[in-house]
């Protein structure tokens, strides 16, 4: 059965690589892999895959020390863009085909583009009865579908929607690439189900980062595309922290929170070690309503009855090969066919309110990301001091401020900010130049973080720096001066609610 199903999605794969669809594409990018933020299961993949930032040979003796920290800085930023899979911004017609043009406009974010429908790719072959069982296990549920209703309506109307998908980088696409990805696969499908519609695809995925930074990005990556569905894929990037199980109910609640009651389904992943924060995630979405999909509900039973191995599915620890990702499609579009059927029968009422309790605590509601280019109401940043923002930082976050200097002769950032709390953004490097703030909040030290780590890879990664009460705080952020020779920081932004 394995052997016929990896034939066929092989072969579906050529055939969407010489075949487009015309819709809509955004596609963002980052990772996370340490700290409070760190991914929980799928840094594996991510760290070894970038490899380790070397030092550049020391310079001439005429030179300043500056030019040296800048050309390590440089080095490492080289670095950080190889981490990242490279993204197609077109999508190529089928010669024998008459296909729209990809119609392609620069979104706000510098790493997002957009995409018009593509053609359709050809029908996929009738399953076997075992592989069809193996798709209906991972529907766990539908949910009360008052919000996928409307989705569907505008669809069938020829109206124009987005599908948005937010995650790591399962949903990124690593390995397979961001044609091939389950995201642009079941864009694909729905494109091809709905030839009449305008169809939208932002991909939000970011490698090996979690629903902390998922919940601070949402805004920049995602709701300023006004999605109409929104996929949520963070199962096996967050842990079992609460931290973590807080942010992924403020991201769900605030997707669903949108004007025009947008839908939001939830994708659960899992990794080879059996990592899945499935459990209390399928928790929030079962109080919330919402259709939800699990792959360990496929897997785990192929395993055991010796039908598939991990390798069948992936070629690495954490993710999908190219199979691997045609069935994550095959998997999302039966939750949707089967939704699609059950609003068939009637019987789905008006949309109703989000439900006011919280499974977890609502201490990270409200989320915004400020930047240099995004600004937020009650953020008034006073200095920058020697962090410069005219130094690039990384791709996915490139208008933040980067100090390469001596602490000693540092001078720090101040800011205010009206809220209750703080989350800062940094690059997290390995090398040993990475240097160590110091948070100051209304006089008082809340805490030293150092942007240097083991697993550093270049990575985003955010910590929350202060909590307290709602109001106007006073900022100071300092290098901390511990052998007297230059580092280098990257602070990428902040979050504030």
């Amino acid at each position: 059965m394995k052997k016929r199903i990896r034939i066929t999605a092989l072969l579906l794969a050529a055939a969407m690589i010489l075949t487009g669809c015309g819709n809509e594409n955004t596609s963002s990018a980052t990772d996370s892999g340490s700290s409070a933020t760190s991914s929980a299961g799928t840094d594996s993949k991510e760290e070894s895959s970038v490899a380790d930032s070397k030092e550049e040979s020391s310079e001439a003796d005429s030179k300043e020390e500056s030019s040296d920290a800048e050309s390590s800085d440089e080095q490492t930023e080289s670095k950080e863009e190889s981490s990242v899979p490279e993204t197609s911004e077109t999508v190529t017609d089928a010669p024998e085909m008459s296909a729209p043009e990809t119609s392609q406009t620069e979104s706000k974010e510098e790493n997002s583009v957009v995409e018009t429908n593509p053609v359709n790719p050809d029908d996929t072959p009738d399953a076997d009865p075992v592989y069809s069982a193996m798709i209906d296990r991972s529907l766990m549920e539908l949910g009360n579908l008052q919000r996928m209703k409307a989705f569907f309506e505008k669809l069938e109307k020829g109206e124009e929607v987005t599908v948005a998908f937010i995650g790591g980088s399962i949903t990124e696409g690593m390995t397979a690439g961001a044609e091939l990805c389950w995201a642009k696969l079941t864009y694909n499908e729905l494109c091809k189900q709905y030839p009449n519609a305008k169809i939208n695809y932002v991909n939000a995925g970011m490698s090996g980062t979690p629903s902390i930074l998922g919940n601070i990005r949402a805004g920049r990556d995602v709701l300023c595309h006004k999605p109409d569905l929104t996929f949520v894929e963070f199962a096996v990037n967050d842990g079992m922290e609460q931290e973590y199980k807080d942010s992924y109910e403020a991201l769900v609640r605030t997707l669903l929170e949108q004007e025009g009651s947008p839908a939001v389904a939830l994708y659960f992943t899992v990794i080879k070690s059996g990592h899945t924060c499935e459990k209390h995630m399928s928790e929030i979405g079962r109080a919330y309503g919402l259709p939800m999909v699990s792959l360990n509900n496929v897997l785990s039973v192929e395993f055991s009855e010796g039908r598939m191995t991990w390798e069948d599915y992936s070629d690495d620890e954490s993710h999908p090969n190219v199979w691997g990702h045609e069935m994550t499609k095959d998997l999302i579009m039966n939750m949707m066919n089967k939704a699609k059927a059950k609003i068939a029968e009637g019987g789905i009422g008006a949309v109703e309110p989000v439900p006011e309790k919280w499974v977890n605590n609502d201490r990270f509601y409200g989320m915004e990301f400020y930047d240099d280019a995004n600004p937020v109401e009650g953020f008034n940043m006073i200095t920058t001091g020697s962090f410069n923002g005219t130094r690039d930082t990384i791709q996915q976050f490139p208008n933040g401020w980067a100090a390469v200097i001596a602490p000693a002769k540092a001078e720090p950032m101040k800011f205010t900010f009206e809220g209750k709390t703080l989350m800062l953004v940094y690059k997290c490097v390995k090398n040993s130049r990475g240097g160590r703030v110091r948070v100051i909040v209304d006089g008082e030290k809340t805490g030293e973080y150092s942007t240097q780590a083991n697993d550093g890879w270049n990575n985003p990664v955010a910590v929350q720096v202060f909590t307290g009460d709602e109001g106007v705080h006073e900022v100071t952020i300092e290098l901390v001066d511990i052998d007297g020779k230059m580092v280098t920081a990257d602070i990428l932004g902040f979050g504030i609610c």
